[in-house]
């Protein structure tokens, strides 16, 4: 068999380095794209964990399995928090319980996150976090047999106010018209536990379940927002794993407005 010719043995060299020359800028290129991609991604990843994680604890895990499941929540969440919850004609009464608020003087706080959902500002001094522990408190004094407190459920730390349900109070007598009456202090995701609020140590705000009506006031007067999975309906939970009325009341900033809090927390019980 006669050897190629000199000329034919350079061309097919050159065929070859030409393919694998090629094939190498092929791969360059996509490593090149993978990085540009990727390397903006981790970091932003990391980014948000880390601002998770600056959340505090709350009622999802505070690890990576936590902040995976809440990255998943964020697809379903709410446009508008400042948007009052739509009026049914279901809800009982048809009017909510607060008849006025004054307007709040501040300026909204920023608000962060989803669970934990917290302000990252207008943090106030401890001595009104403990205030609002005692305004919350005296609620149950009042109303023994209609109130309870307890570590929240929503947040499995932090102290929570629960509508008494008569296997769990000795006392109650259920004569919840004593109170005011209605449906409106039942979460999906506690179940029938009652619980109408919880307070976060951490930044002195508050999670609880409003009349729509009762939840467009304390918006429009700049003491809330709704939570941004209010009343959404989430794949693969089961639907809703919160209330239309389900809203964030800002953390008190002078003494003065602990009274309006605790008549915003009378209105959720």
């Amino acid at each position: 068999m006669a050897a190629p010719a000199p000329d034919q043995a350079i061309l097919h060299s050159d065929n070859f380095f030409s393919s694998i020359l090629s094939l190498n800028l092929a791969q360059l290129l996509g490593s090149t794209i993978a990085i540009s991609i990727g390397l903006p991604l981790c970091r932003f990843v990391l980014r948000d964990y880390s601002n998770f994680l600056a959340l505090g604890p709350g009622g999802t895990p505070s690890n990576f399995v936590g902040y995976l499941r809440i990255s998943y929540l964020r697809l379903f969440t709410i446009k508008d928090p400042f948007s009052p919850p739509p009026a049914t004609h279901s809800e009982r009464p048809v009017s909510g319980f607060l008849r006025e608020l004054p307007k709040r003087p501040q300026p909204r706080p920023s608000v962060a996150g989803i669970a934990p959902h917290r302000q990252t500002n207008q943090k106030p001094p401890k001595y009104l976090y403990q205030l609002l522990r005692i305004a919350l408190y005296s609620l149950v004094s009042a109303n023994s047999k209609l109130l309870r407190s307890g570590n929240s459920c929503f947040e499995k730390h932090g102290l929570a106010l629960f509508l008494c349900l008569c296997p769990q109070c000795p006392d109650a007598e259920c004569h919840t018209e004593l109170f005011h009456s209605g449906p409106t202090h039942m979460n999906p995701t506690c179940k029938d536990t009652g619980e109408i609020c919880h307070l976060h140590p951490s930044d002195s705000s508050m999670h609880l379940t409003l009349h729509p009506a009762d939840a467009a006031l304390v918006i429009s007067q700049g003491w809330g927002e709704r939570h941004p999975l209010a009343g959404c309906a989430i794949l693969g939970f089961g639907g809703r794993l919160l209330p239309e009325g389900f809203v964030m009341v800002y953390a008190p900033q002078e003494i003065g407005q602990i009274g309006v809090l605790k008549d915003i927390v009378r209105a959720a019980g």
